[in-house]
């Protein structure tokens, strides 16, 4: 519970042991895992493994590549400053992806057809490029001709695609 001065105050029983914690959210966040990581071992263990995405971070990185406008986000890069077809549709799902996590998009997918046109990429292209994505786990079908970014394509869009695109608009 958040009491008037923003502290936030958690209470953990597991087995015979009860922790309490108190302060800001993150204080307690990192108290609490401090404290998972001595009782169950493996917790860390399993941390360690988890993969998750950072909004704040993605958010910051993609600055100057997606501006949220009163119609929705759009891309702010011309298409052949991208580096090629994948780059582009991969962009253009982190767009939803982002417009759904910030409340600005009712749904975090994207048609082919809306890439097609969005991109200006032919539907046969689009096509192909999003049935590569999805078998190598970056994308994943959500409905007929849905498409949206899976964890794992948000963390190779960072960790690939982006630097090569920074690259190619820098040059």
């Amino acid at each position: 519970m958040c009491d008037e001065t923003s502290n936030l105050e958690l209470t953990i029983k597991y087995k015979d042991v009860e922790a309490k914690f108190s302060g800001s959210p993150e204080e307690v966040i990192r108290a609490f895992f401090s404290f998972m990581g001595k009782v169950l071992p493996t917790f860390d263990l399993a941390s360690d493994l988890a993969l998750a995405i950072d909004i704040g971070d993605l958010l910051e990185n993609v600055k100057g590549l997606i501006a949220f406008t009163p119609e929705g986000p759009v891309v702010t890069v011309p298409r052949e400053k991208l580096g090629g077809d994948k780059n582009v549709i991969m962009l253009n799902l982190i767009k939803a992806y982002i417009g759904y996590k910030t409340g600005r998009l009712e749904k975090d997918s994207v048609s082919m057809s809306e890439i097609a046109s969005l991109t200006g990429i032919k539907s046969r292209t689009v096509a192909a490029r999003l049935s590569e994505l999805t078998s190598a786990g970056l994308v994943e079908r959500v409905g007929r001709g849905e498409y949206r970014i899976t964890t794992l394509g948000v963390k190779f869009f960072l960790d690939e695609t982006l630097p090569k695109i920074r690259e190619k608009i820098e040059n």
